[in-house]
């Protein structure tokens, strides 16, 4: 009897794990863009970093500047696993200030013979400042984008939200 009644207890305490770990990766789901958006800006930003270190310019700050945001938001998407409270101070730092580096950097195309001492791998031609314009567009884009899902995730307005209050959790 007392066996049965300890494989019961097992099994009830086992369940509740089971749901409550669920609850933890169905809410860590919501940050999932962010995770990918931080690891792109990252690799980017330390390319940048060596392109400079053999052609130092003032350049340099700005991506070390962002690698050390981009840690630290890094830092926080991993604090994010089990919280229930939204807390992206971090990363919506680090994505602000790569859209004001990116604007910057757009600048700096329009200033004959910037582009290749701000970024020692591009040169000095109309197809490069073109090319480079478009990669800080959609830099810009993507920066966008994360800003505007911080927002609804702060507001609890995103589609992932609702999905999993509505409909997911009432199954677990």
């Amino acid at each position: 009897m007392s066996h049965q009644l300890n494989r019961d207890s097992k099994k009830a305490e086992n369940q509740q794990l089971k749901k409550t770990m669920t609850l933890k990766n169905n809410l860590f789901s919501r940050y999932l863009l962010f995770r990918y958006s931080l690891a792109l800006f990252f690799f980017v930003n330390l390319y940048w970093i060596l392109s400079l270190v053999y052609r130092p310019s003032v350049y340099l700050i700005l991506p070390v500047i962002l690698l050390f945001l981009i840690i630290a938001a890094c830092a926080e998407q991993f604090k994010l696993y089990g919280a229930k409270e939204v807390y992206l101070k971090h990363t919506e730092r680090a994505l602000k200030m790569q859209v004001i580096v990116e604007l910057l950097l757009l600048a700096a195309t329009m200033i004959p013979r910037q582009l290749p001492i701000a970024v020692p791998f591009f040169s000095d031609t109309m197809p490069a400042h073109i090319f480079f314009a478009l990669l800080q567009f959609l830099g810009l884009v993507i920066c966008w984008y994360n800003l505007k899902r911080i927002r609804q995730i702060k507001n609890n307005e995103d589609k992932f939200y609702h999905r999993f209050h509505n409909h997911i959790e009432k199954y677990i």
